[in-house]
């Protein structure tokens, strides 16, 4: 049973989360620990990722209506419409690696492990990340900065959040006011499984090369 402690929470808990980290930050932990302070969490959908880059932001105005959290894709992409919808309501988490090349070998081993999809190329601009680190890890560090500016001078809805840096309840429950569990250990998701795919990883090692030539 899940006890908590109630130092250092806000007055009322956020009504919407919105986790604007790039996938392979922690989303899915994250994920999984709003779930276990109550929030219906949405996750990544190529659908809405899809409209969202074809210049339909609106898109997700239902959607954000219908749940109370929201990580991975294209929920990065339009944390400044949540804001301007929600404004104080709603908090805004930034999870990110240790560093970018961290980052970059996650994302290229997720890429080992999956088949050719389109919404690889919606998210990053690129089916693939073989041969592509220095687009990739721009993309990365030109998104944090620009959310990290976004909230400058909105501190109170903004946090980061790094699970390799030892960031948990303490941080998090805080943050979105929210009792501290005592009790109750970080989850730890999607690590890199031994065996995991192997079929996909195997052939996308041999045609890496050509991935790197795709536009």
């Amino acid at each position: 049973m899940m006890t908590t402690t109630d130092s250092h929470t806000n007055a009322a808990p956020a009504e919407k989360v919105f986790v604007i980290g790039l996938s392979k930050t922690g989303t899915t932990t994250m994920k999984d620990m709003l779930t276990t302070l109550g929030y219906r969490v949405r996750g990544p959908s190529k659908t809405l990722l899809a409209k969202i880059r074809a210049g339909h932001p609106e898109a997700a105005l239902p959607v954000m209506e219908e749940y109370d959290a929201f990580e991975d894709w294209p929920w990065p992409l339009v944390y400044r419409q949540a804001h301007d919808i929600y404004g104080d309501r709603a908090r805004f988490i930034l999870t990110v690696r240790r560093d970018e090349d961290t980052w970059f070998r996650s994302i290229e081993q997720h890429g080992y492990g999956t088949g050719l999809t389109k919404s690889m190329k919606d998210a990053y601009g690129y089916y693939r990340p073989f041969g592509r680190k220095a687009e990739f890890t721009k993309l990365y560090r030109d998104h944090n900065a620009a959310a990290r500016a976004f909230f400058a001078d909105k501190p109170h809805l903004f946090t980061e959040f790094c699970l390799e840096q030892g960031d948990s309840w303490d941080k998090l429950c805080p943050f979105l006011g929210h009792p501290v569990p005592t009790d109750m250990p970080t989850p730890h998701r999607n690590k890199t499984a031994r065996g995991k795919r192997a079929l996909n990883r195997k052939l996308n090692a041999l045609i890496a090369p050509i991935y790197a030539r795709l536009p």
